[in-house]
């Protein structure tokens, strides 16, 4: 095995990774520093101003840059709060794009009920104000905690009206509060000279930019979710405090030491088990930790050792069936196979079975390297060649110079878009010129159901007419999960006859348990089934991932008809509320919501790495917002909304004709510059538009409608295109359904600004 050198110095790896807590604890502090001392920070670059009393602020500086603080706060923790708790929400109800769709939209259509209701009270403390807005998040982890243990199983995947019921009530309390803030600054800062609501809307998505950053940060560095939840929780209530209450000089470092001996506990006594064994009753957790690719958490379930990724069981000690399964259906049709490549899943259970074949080298290929670290393994290794490689697997696959007798594919069903790719048109062709002219492909998109409905058939029928494309024989075997073998040589599902030809002893993948005549019946059952006339799963057209999300929501038939008027309740109704004269931002901040799912979608298709860049992506749109609708842009400015919306029209026209190009293009520093650039100019036009009609807004009742409009239509742009649109008509019919929004809400305003 290729593995790098260790010192075996106890007192060295403890403090292997202290300097990135030791840097986590300095950021920390410096943004505490920076909330507090933001004037100073804009008197450094700029002469000082003297503005009028505010009244709002009557136990604090009275200055633009105390606003300005206070809105850089409110964004960065409305942000970072946001990631955090859509990581979890994720993990505990699967993780598919509708999930995520949904929680992006119920958080925006919280925060627009807030922004809305805020205009209407007379609440204009500051310090209740944002007390009760840090003291959100600590509502909203309290909610997840006790409905995930009192109406949510372990392990399981709840359905998708219960899924959605549980997002609404974690993220009603907190989300409404911050949209409530938002508006109430924005209203105290519109009386400011020079401040209006661009401004303060561009200054707040700064401080969401600084958060996605170092969230990015922190999961790269040891920092696990609830980690830091609690840390921006302590800050959130330390900047209050310091800023608001009047504290001496004395009592401000009491309060400084006090801050950072709270912080320093919650980094060393690592909090995430304790909040993992909440969650995860009936396993009694040992560790947990997040990487940026999910959550990794062991423990003991009975006498098993157990280990959870994202809430899911991943791989426990006995589980024989499934890993005998995986191996050797594929394995037993090949005649002293050399080469194997095992994409994800367990390493060391699988290897012993691969073992049983001689195999000369193993390439294993996982995204996640912590989760070879949670790996234990107390047999020798008796494969000579064995390569652990910590990239993406399409990527690898599509650049990889070797060729391989098996391909084993153990990632699990195309839920979502990330995992739609691996099963795709253009990932079997990738693995295709990899084989050997008589090697074999197995995957497994799903579990084996007892009975294969219309959603069903659907959903496997897409992925078995993509893999009969691009091969001679495709065999479904119906195991513990429905496999899928594919090869351009025939394939036997005589597994009790081979095993007793090959000499490979088993346990359960043999004539003790298996009988060659059912299983060959229950393949003609299958096959039977099957219809041919289903569209293939494409990159372009992720078809599967749909059927996958029908055939999940077709489990719970009682429930179609009340998630149908849920969804229509939460994010159509809103579109009657709003105004003619907002319709443009409505529909425009709709089609940008839609198009950044759409990006990232493009860029995960392209580069195949998406972890490190997507960052990059969401910044990019988020800088393109704060530059719009916060600086005074000549190009933009002397243009009115009808210049703007045909602008927006041909900046997603001309994605679509770029789409393909960015998709077959190997150069990924290309694709993700492109991807940038495309994201911010959209964006820049977007909060310009915000700006235009918020620019004249002195009266605090006049951003709220605006703002909600903005917030209701991102988060109909993220359920129906993350949830709908682009699974089931594709990306490119998807792009061109955003020039029809933008042109809507164009002929929108054109009638209501007569």
């Amino acid at each position: 095995m290729h593995t790098a050198p260790e010192w075996d110095a106890a007192f060295l790896k403890s403090m292997a990774g202290q300097h990135v807590v030791l840097g986590m604890a300095f950021i920390s502090t410096g943004l505490l520093h920076f909330f507090l001392h933001y004037s100073r920070f804009r008197n450094l670059f700029k002469k000082r101003e003297s503005d009028a009393p505010n009244e709002f602020y009557c136990r604090t500086q009275r200055t633009r840059g105390a606003i300005g603080a206070n809105l850089f706060a409110v964004g960065f923790v409305s942000s970072a709060i946001q990631l955090l708790l859509l990581r979890e929400i994720l993990n505990i109800s699967g993780g598919y794009e509708l999930i995520a769709g949904t929680f992006l939209g119920s958080w925006l259509m919280a925060s627009a009920a807030g922004s809305a209701i805020a205009p209407k009270t007379s609440i204009t403390n500051i310090l209740s104000i944002n007390l009760l807005f840090f003291s959100g998040p600590v509502i909203s982890v309290f909610l997840l905690i006790i409905l995930s243990r009192l109406f949510l199983n372990p392990g399981e995947t709840p359905s998708y009206l219960a899924s959605i019921i549980f997002t609404l009530i974690v993220l009603v309390p907190f989300c409404f509060i911050s949209g409530f803030t938002f508006i109430k600054l924005v209203s105290e800062a519109s009386s400011i000279k020079d401040f209006r609501p661009g401004r303060s809307f561009a200054v707040e998505t700064s401080g969401g930019i600084a958060a996605g950053i170092l969230i990015s940060f922190a999961s790269h560095g040891g920092i696990n979710n609830y980690q830091a939840i609690i840390l921006i929780i302590i800050s959130g209530f330390s900047y209050t405090v310091i800023s608001q209450s009047g504290l001496n000089r004395r009592n401000l470092m009491l309060t400084g030491i006090i801050v950072l001996a709270l912080s320093a506990g919650v980094i060393i006594s690592a909090p995430d088990k304790y909040f993992r064994q909440l969650l995860l009753r009936g396993l009694t957790v040992t560790d947990s930790s997040d990487t940026p690719y999910g959550n990794i958490t062991r423990g003991m379930y009975g006498e098993e050792k157990s280990t959870y990724y994202d809430h899911r069981l991943l791989f426990y000690s006995d589980d024989i069936i499934e890993r005998e399964e995986d191996i050797h259906y594929p394995m037993l049709q090949l005649d002293n196979p050399e080469a194997v490549l095992l994409v994800s899943g367990s390493l060391y259970p699988h290897l012993g079975e691969i073992n049983k074949y001689k195999a000369k080298r193993v390439v294993y290929v996982e995204r996640d390297p912590a989760l070879i670290k949670a790996e234990s393994s107390t047999e020798p290794f008796k494969i000579p060649d064995l390569l652990v490689e910590n990239k993406d697997a399409y990527t690898f696959i599509k650049n990889a110079g070797e060729k391989f007798d098996a391909v084993i594919l153990l990632l699990p069903p195309p839920s979502s878009l990330l995992l739609n790719r691996f099963y795709t048109y253009e990932f079997f062709m990738h693995v295709k010129k990899v084989l050997k002219p008589e090697g074999v492909f197995s995957c497994a998109p799903g579990i084996n159901p007892d009975y294969l409905n219309i959603e069903s058939v659907l959903f496997f029928s897409s992925i078995y007419n993509s893999l009969k494309a691009v091969f001679r024989y495709v065999v479904p075997v119906g195991g513990n999960k429905l496999y899928l073998l594919a090869a351009d040589k025939e394939i036997s599902i005589s597994f009790c006859e081979l095993t007793e030809k090959k000499g490979i002893s088993n346990l359960y993948v043999g004539p003790d348990y298996l009988a060659d005549d059912l299983t060959e019946l229950k393949t003609d059952q299958i096959i039977s089934v099957i219809d041919e006339s289903v569209r293939l799963n494409h990159i372009l057209t992720p078809v599967a991932t749909f059927y996958f999300q029908a055939y999940n929501i077709s489990k719970s038939i009682n429930e179609k008809l009340p998630l149908i008027i849920l969804l229509a309740l939460l994010f159509l109704l809103p579109l009657l509320t709003v105004r003619r004269t907002n319709m443009l931002m409505y529909f425009s901040s709709s089609a940008l919501a839609g198009y950044e799912i759409i990006l990232l979608l493009v860029l995960q298709s392209s580069v195949g790495n998406m972890y490190q860049v997507t960052g990059l992506i969401l910044a990019g749109l988020l800088s393109g917002l704060a530059v719009g609708s916060g600086l005074s842009i000549p190009f933009l400015e002397s243009r009115t909304y009808r210049i703007k919306s045909w602008l927006l029209i041909i900046c997603y026209l001309a994605m679509y004709f770029a789409i393909k190009r960015l998709v077959d293009s190997d150069s990924n520093v290309f694709v993700t510059v492109a991807l940038i650039i495309s994201g911010f100019i959209p964006a820049a036009i977007t909060g310009n538009l915000f700006r235009e009609f918020t620019q004249t807004a002195m009266v605090p009742s006049v951003p709220s409608p605006v703002y909600s409009a903005d917030l209701a239509g991102s988060a109909a742009g993220c359920i129906v295109f993350s949830g709908f649109a682009v699974p089931l008509i594709g990306i490119g019919p998807s792009l061109l359904i955003f020039p029809v929004l933008v042109l809507t809400g164009y002929l929108f305003a054109l009638k209501a600004r007569k």
